[in-house]
């Protein structure tokens, strides 16, 4: 699996997460949404072609301007195949400049991750 791949798998995850609080990476609310400012792929076993993958979000660090996310990637038989991080960055698209999230948007997703 190379290096995009399991990008996009931690960006499906994201999505799924902010699509359950009715937002997005665009629109978090109050017009910030969010850019990603880095990102780290640890390989830690093999996957192969067919493989069923569970996608994890496994911690959320929240700060006024930016959200540190962890995740895993097991295979079908619970092996722990990839662990990775993203730092994304709140971004006005509107003003083009770093932003700030609302109170309301960390607040719900502190709820859903506890």
């Amino acid at each position: 699996m190379g290096n995009e791949r399991a990008l996009l798998l931690f960006q499906q995850v994201r999505i799924d997460l902010f699509q359950s609080l009715n937002v997005s990476e665009i629109d978090t609310g109050d017009g910030v949404g969010v850019i990603q400012k880095d990102a780290h792929v640890y390989y830690k076993g093999e996957s192969f072609l067919g493989d069923i993958l569970t996608v994890k979000i496994i911690e959320v660090d929240m700060k006024k301007i930016s959200l540190d996310f962890k995740y895993e990637v097991l295979n079908q038989n619970g092996k722990k195949i990839l662990e990775g991080s993203t730092q994304l960055i709140a971004y006005n698209y509107n003003l083009k400049k770093i932003g700030r999230f609302s109170e309301v948007f960390l607040n719900r997703l502190k709820e859903v991750l506890n």
